[in-house]
């Protein structure tokens, strides 16, 4: 009898250690969506070309309202830096790999250095409800596709809201023409959920649900292996008197 009781001992621990260590267990630093905002990602990104030269980008833009907020009109400004052309210039270049006098010959074929332009578009969204999933194709007239993966600043004005008395005190937006920026997130390749299809709930939330139900799981074993062992004592104890 002794040696169930020892097993079942074992076994109450061991679920007592799993519970304590997925509690304890440390934050996730992988960036996430705000489950309050309109998030958005740029994806499926095609280079168009016109006699092999690319001359623009098709793309998609997708969004998702987890707001309360039912949107009449907005204008998503979207702005990238080319961070590439920062970095890298041909003159520099060709100055450390050519010496003094053979680059005073060849200074009037270099081309003159000229300042990295960003890519910028606005596309204008008309009634967005919430909690509504919606995606629209757009292009830009720019051979840099490649900056479309990156992270972008935006701004969201003008911004025209349908009024309710459950939103617009809420959020505190004003008449037509207010920015709402804030009201929306931006969802880049940094970001897993970007790879996938936008949902109600972020990732995290859903993996905090799950971790919550699975403690809660591990705190009912721990209830019922206990009083396992305490009525497995009581019986051992009454055999141990009649022996």
């Amino acid at each position: 009898m002794k040696k169930y009781i020892k097993i079942l001992t074992v076994l109450a621990v061991s679920a007592g250690f799993v519970s304590s260590a997925v509690a304890a267990a440390p934050k996730n630093d992988t960036p996430t969506t705000r489950g309050d905002a309109v998030i958005f990602k740029v994806h499926d990104i095609v280079p168009v070309d016109n006699n092999g030269v690319v001359t623009g980008c098709d793309f998609t833009l997708s969004l998702y309202n987890r707001t309360s907020i039912n949107f009449r009109n907005f204008t998503l400004n979207l702005n990238w830096e080319d961070s590439v052309d920062e970095r890298f210039h041909f003159d520099r270049y060709m100055a450390t790999i050519m010496k003094p006098e053979d680059l005073n010959k060849q200074a009037d074929a270099l081309p003159a250095e000229e300042t990295a332009k960003p890519l910028s578009t606005a596309i204008t969204i008309n009634a967005f409800g919430a909690n509504k999933h919606l995606s629209v194709k757009s292009h830009i007239d720019n051979e840099k596709c490649y900056l479309l993966l990156r992270e972008a600043k935006f701004s969201v004005t003008p911004c025209d809201i349908a009024r309710g008395a459950d939103n617009a005190a809420a959020f505190n937006l004003g008449d037509k023409g207010k920015e709402c920026t804030a009201l929306f997130q931006f969802v880049s390749t940094d970001n897993p959920e970007y790879f996938g299809q936008f949902k109600d709930t972020s990732a995290t939330e859903l993996a905090l649900q799950s971790q919550s139900e699975q403690n809660k799981e591990l705190t009912e074993v721990d209830i019922v292996l206990n009083k396992i062992i305490e009525n497995m004592g009581i019986s051992d104890k009454t055999l141990s008197n009649i022996h």
